[in-house]
């Protein structure tokens, strides 16, 4: 007669994996982290790239166009401000300064009429003080100049058209790195935390 006998060594390692994936599954936060940590990188991409979600490049803005470099990007304050958050059961990244959602979706700006103080340098004589690039142009006055001639302006209300440059969003390309995140940290918890 012959006998046979299996023995199974690995039940501690299966039993191991089961409750990480256990614990992954009642609390999916290394999930929602990388996910976040994705969404933001993303989004910090688009300032790079000048182009929406969508691929469509975002149109220049007027000070890109005249002096050179990239439209959203002069003080780099709305790129800096691209933060993201996360949870047990969410990721979010995106912009808590005031002016993202008007460059996000666009719209009108509108406004009000106004009246503003301008000072002008002057000379010891009283005489205007000129740009030195440009001899039709007066010099403009801080308050800290005692030198300088001042005058009240009346302007107008007035409206301004903010094209829409968005740049947070989700498309198919980040939805695929997202899902192969989660199976990245899903096979990271099976295999405990040396696993890749």
């Amino acid at each position: 007669m012959v006998k046979a006998a299996i023995h199974y060594d690995g039940q501690r390692a299966l039993d191991a994996a089961l409750t990480r994936l256990a614990v992954l599954g009642r609390s999916p936060r290394p999930i929602f982290q990388a996910i976040a940590n994705y969404g933001e990188n993303s989004t910090r991409l688009r300032f790079e790239k000048q182009a929406g979600p969508d691929g469509s490049a975002w149109k220049p803005s007027g000070r890109a166009l005249k002096a050179g470099g990239q439209t959203l990007v002069k003080s780099r304050r709305l790129l800096r401000s691209i933060t993201s958050v996360y949870g047990g059961n969410f990721a979010a990244w995106g912009s808590n300064l005031p002016y993202a959602r008007i460059h996000q979706l666009g719209g009108d700006i509108e406004r009000a009429a106004r009246s503003v103080r301008v000072r002008l340098r002057t000379d010891a004589r009283g005489n205007l003080m000129r740009q030195a690039n440009n001899r039709n142009l007066a010099r403009f006055a801080r308050d800290g100049h005692k030198r300088a001639r001042e005058s009240w302006h009346e302007v107008g209300a007035y409206k301004i058209r903010m094209p829409a440059r968005p740049f947070l969003g989700v498309n198919r390309e980040d939805l695929w790195s997202m899902g192969r995140l989660t199976v990245q940290v899903i096979r990271a918890a099976e295999g405990g935390a040396g696993a890749r």
